[in-house]
């Protein structure tokens, strides 16, 4: 399975000693990336954190969460693919 290449929307900067982030998000790189669930709608996001702050002192990057589960509702948590009986061999 490939790795879809990451879309980047935007940097944060950790906030003094706390255990925030506070980040800008461009909304020309979001607008197309927003879907609807149960009425309402969602964008989905991921921030982590840079190996190095940039050159504007930025610690993290938010990126559009791409993840889509396998149909079915199984996203392969683990658990091991059902083996089909074979009653057909000849031993």
């Amino acid at each position: 399975m490939s790795q879809e290449e990451r879309k980047y929307v935007g940097r944060g900067k950790k906030a003094g000693n706390f255990d925030l982030v506070n980040f800008s998000i461009s909304e020309s790189k979001i607008k197309d990336n927003w879907f609807e669930y149960n009425g309402e709608r969602y964008l989905k996001l991921t921030i982590g954190a840079l190996k190095n702050p940039d050159n504007y002192g930025k610690t993290h990057s938010v990126w559009i969460d791409s993840y889509k589960p396998k149909e079915g509702g199984n996203d392969g948590g683990g658990q091991a693919p059902v083996k089909e009986k074979l009653n057909d061999l000849p031993f």
